[in-house]
């Protein structure tokens, strides 16, 4: 945790404050200023969200100022509002003439209306030309339940929680409204340290989690959060760089690391990294290789055929190299003579001109095979690029193939995938997401990921348990790198409150409700009601975002101590109550409680 010491009355005050900011959005009546709130000036902070949709949004009325189609009109308010709301239904979608409801978030269509879901041409209230004043406005106009998409106002999700706390049940929440930045992250650079990438000095919406235009992950969870996924390894991103380029000749058996894969390289600004696990394979499609290399099965699929070149990221799991399928980021950034320069790029040694127009990249690495250059013959896929050997319909594909063979090594910027296992999605395409697939021994890999997304912003706190660690701090921390200890195994995503908490044996405030002989028996009516919200009350009210109330989070796993053994056996505690013990923390209700670690 954050070592800086704030007085009780001091936190309340932010905690009271956040919690304002978000229920009020939900009611529609939220001030345009917050005034003081983490605002040195004390003149206010924009929040985000529009006062009102006369005032803000264009008066969508027809009449003075509208959008020709009318678009946004209706939402943000009532659920009669809905038949009034533009939609881009009934579309065509295949080739057959069928018709259907096209996808707001991605997948679009070459004939798509999907654009107009959020954004005005000429008559944007917001930036990016978004129909409300702000990118949380945007979002929760169409996500606040009154429209009947997944409504993130609601009783809270399995996965996520909820931003529709109420003060009364001590709600604390991602405050994603823009009323902070990126640094207000706990376990992050708080202190805005430069030169350790990322985005810290962002405002905090929605759209730092979430990527709506499409995103390899469910929930389109963001595929760069934080700009981390063009950070470096060392500072808490995912981006390698100087990873060496080799091929059968230089590498040919997997099983064995490559002696010279810790080499220490410099890219075009001079930023020292190392890429010890990792290294690029090159071969031709149909070659005769290793066993244990990559083979045309994995590239069929993209349209790769026999002597197509491929680039594959290869990562050492320990006992040989193994595909790496986190997604390249192909995006690039400008230097002062307006000239691109990629994340993701492959370098033959060869320099810009020491008289370069920009000062900074004079005698740096010059990248010759990268986004631009693939336009001839690429095929992206999972941690690879392929170019065919095809002339006749890819002009320049015999240049890229010749570039391709002489790279030595190359950076490349990787995006965040993370997936989690959902129901099939219903009439308004909402899913449910079975959130105990995130942990457990069952998991495969969907926990760690899901925690190393969360520490694209939490960077410090992506730990293995009895170790200092961190990027920007140093602590003891709890685990969690692993899929069987998760952040999201203890805390919400969106927000939480008494009515989705739970007490250590998983029970929530339904649950305990029902329950009238193990809880309060005899108690019944308003009295009931008030004894059981104040049982799974946190009487340390904090922005904490737990799934459980109070250190009921710890006691929900550590019901036995190792270093005490204590066994405790009254109404609150873990007991072995029939019909209630076999769920001891709502996680796994499959497994024997007193089992040692029986997935958990």
């Amino acid at each position: 945790m954050s070592k800086i010491k704030l007085s009780f009355s001091f936190l309340l005050t932010l905690m009271l404050v956040a919690m304002f900011s978000i229920v009020a959005s939900a009611a529609g009546n939220t001030p345009s200023y917050n005034p003081g709130v983490g605002d040195k000036s004390g003149t206010g902070v924009v929040d985000g969200k529009a006062t009102t949709d006369s005032d803000h949004d264009n008066s969508f009325d027809t009449v003075t100022k509208s959008n020709a189609n009318k678009t946004g009109s209706g939402v943000g308010g009532q659920t009669e509002n809905f038949s009034n709301v533009i939609k881009s239904d009934d579309m065509v979608k295949g080739q057959d003439g069928s018709h259907g409801t096209q996808r707001t978030h991605g997948e679009y269509m070459n004939n798509t209306n999907s654009c107009a879901s959020c954004h005005q041409t000429h008559t944007g209230a917001g930036a990016s030309l978004l129909f409300k004043d702000g990118e949380y406005a945007t979002c929760t106009a169409c996500h606040d339940g009154t429209l009947g998409f997944y409504n993130v106002m609601g009783t809270g999700s399995n996965s996520a929680g909820t931003f529709g706390g109420t003060h009364d049940g001590n709600m604390s929440a991602h405050l994603a409204d823009g009323t902070v930045k990126l640094s207000a992250a706990p376990g992050g650079n708080m202190n805005e340290v430069t030169g350790r990438g990322g985005e810290w000095t962002e405002e905090f919406t929605c759209a730092n989690c979430h990527a709506p235009h499409g995103s390899y992950s469910s929930r389109l969870l963001h595929e760069d959060p934080n700009g981390m996924g063009n950070t470096l390894i060392k500072d808490g991103g995912k981006k390698l760089e100087g990873t060496p380029v080799l091929d059968k000749t230089t590498l040919p058996d997997m099983k064995v690391k490559y002696a010279a894969a810790d080499i220490v390289i410099k890219d075009a600004l001079d930023k020292v990294s190392s890429t010890a696990n990792y290294i690029v394979y090159r071969f031709n499609i149909g070659d005769a290789t290793d066993t244990n290399a990559p083979t045309n099965a994995d590239y069929a699929a993209k349209g790769l055929q026999t002597g197509d070149v491929v680039l594959q990221l290869m990562k050492w799991n320990g006992t040989q190299y193994v595909i790496d399928t986190d997604p390249w980021l192909h995006e690039y950034d400008f230097d002062s003579s307006h000239t691109k320069h990629y994340w993701t790029a492959f370098y033959d040694g060869s320099t810009y001109a020491a008289n370069y127009a920009d000062p900074a990249y004079a005698g740096k690495l010059k990248d010759i095979v990268h986004t631009d250059s693939l336009k001839a013959g690429e095929k992206l896929g999972a941690g690879f690029i392929g170019v065919r050997n095809d002339t006749t319909t890819y002009p320049g594909a015999d240049t890229l193939t010749t570039n391709v063979g002489k790279v030595i090594k190359g950076n490349i910027a990787r995006g965040y995938v993370v997936k989690l296992d959902v129901s099939a999605p219903d009439a308004n395409n909402v899913t449910t997401t079975n959130v105990s697939s995130l942990w457990g021994s069952s998991a495969g890999g969907k926990g760690v990921a899901m925690s190393t997304w969360c520490a694209s912003c939490h960077t410090d706190y992506l730990a293995s348990s009895g170790k200092e660690t961190g990027t920007f701090d140093h602590a003891y921390r709890h685990t969690t790198n692993s899929d069987t200890y998760t952040c999201v195994r203890c805390h919400y995503a969106h927000g939480t409150d008494v009515t989705i908490m739970r007490d250590a044996r998983g029970l929530t405030y339904n649950n305990i409700l029902s329950d009238t002989t193990n809880y309060f028996p005899g108690v019944t009516g308003d009295a009931r009601t008030a004894m059981v919200k104040d049982y799974l009350l946190d009487k340390n009210p904090s922005s904490a975002l737990k799934r459980y109330t109070n250190m009921a989070v710890c006691w929900g796993c550590h019901t036995s101590s190792h270093s005490g053994g204590t066994r405790n056996g009254d109404t609150y505690q873990y007991s072995t109550t029939p019909g209630v013990d076999t769920d001891r923390n709502g996680i796994d209700n499959t497994q024997t409680p007193n089992t040692p670690n029986a997935g958990y």
